[in-house]
C-alpha cells in the first residue's frame, strides 16, 4: 500500500528586468477552493509548519509558510471515516541577495492510520526566482509577489500530479456522476425512429 512519492523541482527562472521597475503581480484569488479539490478516504486533517524551514526577508507581502499551509487547507478534504492525513510545510522560503528573489516551496502529505503510522505519502517542490527586482521598497514587494504567485500556480500542479500518481488508493472521487438507465427503460433514454427525407 505504500507509495513512494517524487519530487520534480522546476529549475530556476531567472527574469531580467534591465533596470525597469518590474510589471503589477499577477492577479491573485485568495485562497484554493475553487481549485479541484482532492477528497482523501480519511477522517482528518492535520496542517504542520515547520518553523526552522521558513523564512522571508522583507518586503514579503506573501508569507510563504503561510501561504502553502493555506493550499493544504484548502485542498485537502477528509472525506472518510478512519485515519487522518498530515499535511507537513517542509520548506517555504522567499530570500534575496542583491536585487534577486528566490522562493523555495516544499510541502508533503502523509496517510496515517493506528495513531502515526505512516501507510503512503506524496511530495511536491516548486523553486523559483527573478533578477532585477527594482529599487523601490514598493518594486521589491511587487517583485515578490510575482514570484510567490508563480511558485504556488507550480507548486499547486506538481502537488495535484504527486497525489493522484502517488495516493491514488486514498484519493476519492471528485465529480459525481450520474447513473445511467438502459435505453428503453421506464425513465430512461427513449428511442424514436428520425422522419425519412
Amino acid at each position: 500500500m505504500t507509495r513512494r512519492g517524487i519530487v520534480i523541482g522546476a529549475p530556476l527562472l531567472l527574469l531580467a528586468c534591465g533596470g525597469r521597475e518590474p510589471p503589477p503581480a499577477p492577479p491573485r484569488v485568495e485562497g484554493y477552493a475553487w481549485l479541484t479539490p482532492l477528497r482523501l478516504n480519511v477522517a482528518d486533517l492535520e496542517v504542520v509548519e515547520n518553523p526552522a524551514g521558513s523564512r522571508a526577508d522583507p518586503p514579503a507581502p506573501i508569507l510563504p509558510s503561510a501561504e502553502v499551509a493555506r493550499m493544504g487547507r484548502d485542498r485537502i478534504i477528509p472525506s472518510g471515516t478512519t485515519g487522518r492525513a498530515r499535511f507537513i510545510v517542509d520548506s517555504a522560503s522567499l530570500t534575496r541577495s542583491g536585487d534577486a528573489i528566490a522562493v523555495l516551496l516544499r510541502a508533503r502529505v502523509e496517510i496515517l492510520l493506528d495513531g502515526d503510522r505512516r501507510v503512503a505519502f506524496a511530495e511536491a517542490e516548486a523553486r523559483r526566482g527573478l533578477t532585477g527586482a527594482g529599487g523601490s521598497a514598493a518594486a521589491r514587494a511587487r517583485a515578490a509577489e510575482t514570484v510567490m504567485i508563480r511558485a504556488m500556480e507550480h507548486l499547486n500542479v506538481e502537488f495535484e500530479l504527486q497525489v493522484r500518481r502517488n495516493l491514488r488508493d486514498w484519493l476519492l472521487e471528485t465529480t459525481p456522476t450520474a447513473p445511467v438507465a438502459p435505453i428503453d427503460a421506464p425513465g430512461g433514454i427513449q428511442r424514436q425512429d428520425l422522419p425519412q427525407g
